[in-house]
């Protein structure tokens, strides 16, 4: 959802004064744009950086196995 969509949702509310105190949005407009919050979130975390390191290297190294089907790939992780 683009900025121009979020505005035309959004109802501003305003104070008797006439100042811009809060915003309302639909709820599905809210989780669109916490969504990537929480992601970038994830992906700071420092367990999750040294998971990504790993498997960069990993790859880099040649030790990976390709799979046809998503089955077998669940199947070799099992053994």
């Amino acid at each position: 959802m683009n900025t121009i969509e979020i505005q035309k949702k959004a109802k501003v509310i305003m104070n008797t004064n006439g100042k811009r105190v809060g915003v309302v949005l639909p709820y599905k407009v809210y989780q669109e744009l916490l969504a990537p919050k929480i992601s970038l979130e994830i992906y700071r975390q420092e367990e999750v950086q040294q998971s990504i390191g790993s498997a960069q290297k990993d790859v880099e190294n040649g030790n990976i196995k390709s799979f046809q089907i998503l089955d077998e790939a669940f199947e070799w992780l099992d053994k």
